[in-house]
């Protein structure tokens, strides 16, 4: 009795063996009549557009940096170059605004290294300067000005504040500046 049942087994699994080779084939048949990967042309309505660019711009010279332009390494305000990059890239500075210093006192003196700093530090952190809502939202984040250091570039006429905002060893997304 065990030998019958041996003889069967052995024939069913030669059996399923041949119908799963034929079912193999006739699938392979089925696909390449079918052409399942095309002919290789892609229709124009998937044509990617134009390819976006993430590559910094080699070192902008700091005086003529814009406001709303995001910095890829940011060191420093006082740098005299930076390597700008979109602001939807991750970036670890960005110029949020440059604002007129007002006058602290009546005359046209240079008012000083410290007022000027104080000053900036002030304006920089304001609404007007500062998505302050979106800032909350980014750890260690640090505001930095350059200013006028001296009589001679107050005298040259260099009269405003320049704003940044910093992630030192970190970096971020998206803009914090305030939207005008």
């Amino acid at each position: 009795m065990t030998n019958i049942r041996g003889a069967a087994g052995r024939r069913n699994r030669g059996v399923l063996a041949a119908l799963l080779g034929v079912l193999v084939l006739g699938g392979v048949a089925l696909g390449v009549w079918l052409q399942p990967f095309g002919d290789g042309t892609v229709p124009p309505e998937e044509t990617a557009g134009p390819p976006t660019t993430t590559v910094p711009l080699a070192g902008v010279d700091g005086s003529l940096l814009e406001p709303g332009q995001c910095i890829q390494d940011f060191v420093s305000a006082w740098e005299p170059r930076f390597e700008v990059v979109d602001c939807a890239v991750e970036h670890s500075g960005e110029l949020l605004a440059e604002v007129e210093a007002t006058p602290l006192s009546e005359s046209d003196e240079y008012p000083g290294e410290d007022a000027l700093r104080d000053r900036a530090q002030i304006t920089c952190q304001s609404k007007d300067v500062l998505d302050t809502t979106a800032a909350a939202a980014v750890p260690g984040l640090v505001i930095e000005a350059s200013y006028p250091l001296s009589q001679d570039d107050w005298d040259a006429g260099q009269r405003s504040y320049r704003c940044f905002a910093a992630t030192p060893g970190a970096s971020t997304t998206g803009s914090l500046a305030a939207s005008q």
